[in-house]
């Protein structure tokens, strides 16, 4: 998910795992593998890079940069600690379905226990939670001493908890990976404003691009629910429909802040135009997906509207804190896209 399997999709998708007949080789583990890569298996490695580019895309949104520096350092950790947690625990709570179905997993496989895998979940999701604390409460120039973070961080541990345990296999799982998504944005932006009574936590226009990062992998995430067995399914139809609504908001969401005027980039002509460039080959791949839902199309989609996230956070990190920190966040598909070369995305 900001984490289970999305924060997750993910998913967390990040949500959703493929049988043992994909051709991909990703999940493979052979017994000559060290501990180190069955773990980068088990966290799903080349999804992190989602989870650093929208927690880092909130923060230089607000404050036009990585400053204070700490704070940024610390949230954007504390987003990477909550997620692993997330991502480890997915496969605690379907280690009897993956003894039967994937037996090749870290797990089912013994490359790692259920009783390490369990603990280093639980450990991972608290420490999430404790960085987040600090990262509010670390002094920095006139950034406010703020209890935010670590309540984001909470509630985001919550829906990491329910998306992984209860919700999974029911019709809520995909708004539970969506709302760990738009939990992950807000943390990332959290450090920056102080809990006031009367005043709202969140600027409007940063709900609206959370919520469109949530939409869109509550979109991505339905559509997978089909990627393992293929075939006509509604999933696909709603999935393309609610993804793509999810890319309109993200389009639109910064028209929310009329007073703003220190954009980067036109914010009614320009951006709106990039995003819908960023999201156009998703949106296309799942319409093929529709047309012809085999396991390896709706695959690709899952596959490419997952690290599809990273350049609409980079996006988001060149409206607000320029073209150098754009291009820095959008670099991290390079290592992602290797990465997933190796290790299983979905």
């Amino acid at each position: 998910m900001i984490f289970p399997r999305d924060f997750m999709v993910e998913s967390n998708t990040l949500t959703t795992k493929q049988t043992t007949s994909d051709p991909m080789p990703a999940d493979h583990p052979r017994p000559q593998r060290s501990g180190l890569w069955a773990w980068a298996q088990l966290v799903r490695l080349p999804n992190v890079f989602t989870v650093l580019a929208d927690v880092s895309a909130a923060f230089l949104l607000v404050h036009q940069g990585p400053s204070p520096a700490i704070r940024f350092i610390m949230i954007v950790l504390a987003g990477v600690a909550l997620y692993w947690g997330g991502m480890i625990l997915n496969d605690v709570f379907d280690v009897d379905q993956d003894r039967v179905q994937r037996p090749q997993r870290p797990i089912p496989s013994g490359l790692i226990s259920q009783g390490q895998a369990t603990a280093a979940g639980w450990i991972l999701l608290l420490v999430g939670i404790g960085i987040a604390a600090f990262s509010g409460q670390t002094p920095a120039g006139d950034a406010p001493i703020t209890w935010l973070p670590a309540l984001v961080a909470i509630a985001l541990a919550i829906m990491i908890i329910a998306y992984d345990g209860p919700l999974k296999k029911t019709p809520l799982a995909p708004v539970a990976m969506g709302s760990c998504r738009v939990l992950s944005f807000l943390l990332g932006a959290s450090p920056c404003f102080a809990i006031a009574m009367g005043t709202p936590l969140f600027e409007k226009y940063l709900l609206g691009i959370a919520v469109g990062f949530g939409v869109y992998i509550m979109g991505i995430t339905t559509m997978a629910r089909r990627e393992a067995e293929g075939g006509p399914s509604s999933n696909l139809q709603i999935g393309l429909v609610v993804t793509t609504l999810g890319a309109l908001m993200l389009a639109f969401a910064p028209q929310l802040d009329a007073n703003r005027a220190d954009w980067a980039l036109p914010v009614k002509t320009v951006f709106p135009m990039m995003i819908a460039a960023i999201s156009f080959p998703v949106v296309l791949r799942g319409f093929r997906a529709v047309r012809e839902p085999t396991p390896v199309k709706i695959q690709t989609t899952i596959r490419i509207g997952i690290f599809t996230i990273i350049p609409l956070a980079a996006s988001y990190a060149f409206l607000g804190a320029g073209p150098w920190w754009g291009l820095g966040l959008f670099s991290l598909t390079i290592p992602s896209l290797y990465l997933s070369l190796r290790f299983r995305v979905t």
